[in-house]
């Protein structure tokens, strides 16, 4: 790190009055300007070749930079020809078309005009010499020669991005009578690439040198012809030696597609179009499921499932600062990190995407159980969950895939059954024990005999005392009926963030949910569908005036989202359209020379959520589930409101 003032503590130091008074830029992120040499009294431009000079007297006829932020402070310059400002060796400054650290430069203001620039690679700081070529010095001797001011410019070549493709301006989230305006999708995994190792998933929600160092290597990870990706193969076409097209950024000619699996579906710039469509609140799941990723053949990282739930919490908080970099700031961007439901509210309000950490892991604080012996006890819980909520988790799955310490898992039907129910035994020492369902179904009329243990009871009874939120799906229906007699008997909201999935719900369990002041979703799919999804769960909520559901798309999970619809040539989506509010137009998503259009691929990508919203919206019969769905992020907010409020 360079020992110079940071411009990215940001707001304050660079947007201030005096700043603006005196010619200063505000803001730097995502830009245009003209470099110029303070003591050089010239602008710097590119040569023919690989180098820069200062040398035009006049901004008109100087280089322009587009500067793309890496991070809170640290930026990539690009010039007009497309190349970055780029260290090579101790001293010297060239051209290159390739992003990475050594193309990453760190402004410091040193006056309301003028800045010096280092190397975030040397720490070594952009000088003028006499002569005019552009050089590096070592950190505190540059002087005047190191001093620069940014003229804004037009006309730059922009750095490469995935598009928005929209025009408007995002709603904030209050209504009178204090309610928010928003739906909430209670179920995504953003942070999927983590799981299973980190190399099962290819593709990352952010890169800090861009769009094409996240999405463009699928060839790296999964083999020229995709033949490495066992897992995805298996799971796209029954057959782990399948292959399948690598070509991600720019032609995106082999993925995402909706049931990519193994793909990055929730990039950064995918997840800002579902929030100018109105997504105010997301339960961001970090997952790991150690079973599964102990047969992974190639890994980065451990399997423990604490350290990769760490692992994802720290990547949740790098995007925050991330997209604040895009911004302009620390604190001025959309994506919001939240701890509690007062933080969630108050970013609501302000328009932003409220972020709650949630965890979906098989043997969650290292709970196993081997032969039928917890692998933990008490004072392990109390330990391990201390940390993990120091860290900002607010909400817990009780069990997910296989059995565990403290719970029975529900069953899985079909080929994904048959794959998790082999991960039972190599787990745990023994297979899965099952009787006929008397109630909601697991599997194929088969449920789980294992329900609740007295660990399970403890771990329920301590994540109350911490008013966190407790997932109620992957638990056995045995598990799950002890789950919902506790939280009755203690007046405590239950969360169902993906109904539906890992053991079905029946109209009697849904009203006792929601009776406690819990909250249900609805999985996604085509636009008709989706609507019946939520037409259901309202009828069995006795205040249909009140009732609100969150959207459970589970994206990330292993799992496929929505495809086209079987009608949509004939009766289309018409691009463009209009958001919810009807304050935001949206084109057809373009990312790299890739055009998406759901009614030829459905939800290929998270921000196409965006458009299967407008879809099911421009239907007279669909139309009226969009309010459930639109007030789900202040039911959210509220059901939060009663867990911390509960004694």
């Amino acid at each position: 790190m360079v020992a110079a003032v940071a411009i990215a503590g940001a707001a304050a130091a660079i947007a201030s009055p005096a700043a603006a008074r005196t010619g200063a830029p505000s803001i730097l992120a995502n830009r245009c300007f003209a470099l110029r040499s303070v003591t050089r009294a010239a602008f710097v431009t590119a040569t023919g070749g690989d180098r820069y000079r200062v040398s035009r007297k006049r901004k008109s006829k100087g280089g322009r930079f587009y500067l793309k932020p890496t991070g809170l402070g640290t930026y990539m310059l690009r010039d007009r020809g497309g190349k970055l400002m780029t260290v090579a060796g101790a001293s010297a400054v060239t051209r290159t078309g390739t992003a990475g650290p050594s193309a990453e430069w760190r402004p410091a203001r040193i006056t309301r005009r003028y800045f010096t620039i280092a190397s975030t690679a040397n720490g070594r700081a952009l000088v003028a010499q006499r002569k005019g070529d552009l050089a590096l010095a070592p950190p505190g001797s540059a002087g005047r020669a190191g001093r620069f001011s940014f003229v804004g410019a037009r006309h730059c070549k922009r750095f490469p991005e995935a598009g928005v493709d929209t025009r408007g301006r995002p709603f904030r989230g209050k209504r009178t009578g204090g309610r928010l305006l928003g739906f909430a999708d209670m179920h995504l995994h953003i942070t999927a690439d983590l799981r299973a190792g980190g190399e099962v998933i290819y593709g990352q929600n952010f890169n800090r040198f861009g769009v094409a160092e996240a999405l463009g290597h699928d060839d790296q990870a999964h083999g020229p012809d995709g033949g490495l990706d066992v897992t995805g193969n298996l799971l796209r076409g029954g057959n782990p030696a399948g292959t399948h097209d690598t070509h991600g950024w720019p032609t995106f000619a082999g993925w995402p597609v909706h049931d990519t699996y193994t793909h990055q579906q929730t990039y950064w710039v995918w997840l800002k179009r579902a929030w100018e469509a109105g997504e105010r609140l997301v339960v961001a799941q970090t997952v790991e499921d150690e079973p599964l990723c102990k047969i992974e053949p190639r890994r980065t990282h451990s399997c423990d499932e604490t350290a990769t739930v760490e692992l994802q919490i720290a990547r949740l908080r790098a995007l925050e600062r991330y997209v604040d970099a895009q911004s302009g700031g620390a604190g001025r961007g959309w994506f919001r990190l939240v701890y509690s439901p007062a933080q969630a509210r108050r970013a609501i309000k302000r328009g932003k995407l409220a972020v709650l950490i949630g965890m979906e892991a098989s043997d969650p604080f290292g709970c196993s159980e081997v032969l039928g012996v917890p692998q933990c006890t008490r004072a392990d819980i109390d330990r391990r969950l201390d940390e993990l909520y120091r860290r900002g988790l607010r909400s817990m799955f009780v069990a997910h895939w296989i059995d565990n310490a403290f719970a029975g898992a529900a069953f899985e039907g079909g080929a994904t059954g048959q794959f998790i129910s082999a991960m039972q035994v190599e787990e745990t020492g023994q297979p899965f024990s099952s009787q006929p369902c008397t109630g909601a179904d697991e599997a194929d009329g088969q449920c789980n005999t294992k329900g609740l243990t007295d660990l399970g009871r403890y771990v329920i009874g301590r994540l109350m005392a911490k008013h966190m939120l407790i997932e109620t799906d992957h638990m056995s229906q045995k598990a799950r009926e002890s789950v919902l007699e506790l939280a009755s008997a203690s007046h405590y909201p239950l969360v169902s963030s993906h109904t539906g999935t890992g053991g079905a719900w029946t109209p009697s369990q849904l009203k006792r949910l929601y009776a406690i002041g819990g909250l249900a979703s609805a999985r996604p799919d085509t636009a008709t569908k989706l609507a019946g999804t939520v037409f259901r769960l309202r009828g069995a909520v006795s205040d249909r005036a009140q009732f609100a559901c969150g959207l459970g798309t589970d994206t990330g999970g292993f799992n496929a989202l929505p495809g086209a619809r079987g009608d949509a040539r004939a009766h289309p989506l018409r691009y463009p359209f209009k958001s919810y509010d009807r304050k935001v137009r949206f084109s057809r998503q373009r990312s790299g020379t890739r055009v998406y259009d759901l009614n030829l691929e459905g939800v290929a990508h998270y921000g196409l959520f965006a458009d299967l919203l407008a879809d099911v919206q421009r239907q007279t019969a669909t139309r009226p589930a969009l309010r459930p769905l639109f007030h789900s992020a202040d039911a959210y907010v509220r059901m939060w409101q009663r867990a911390v409020a509960h004694h």
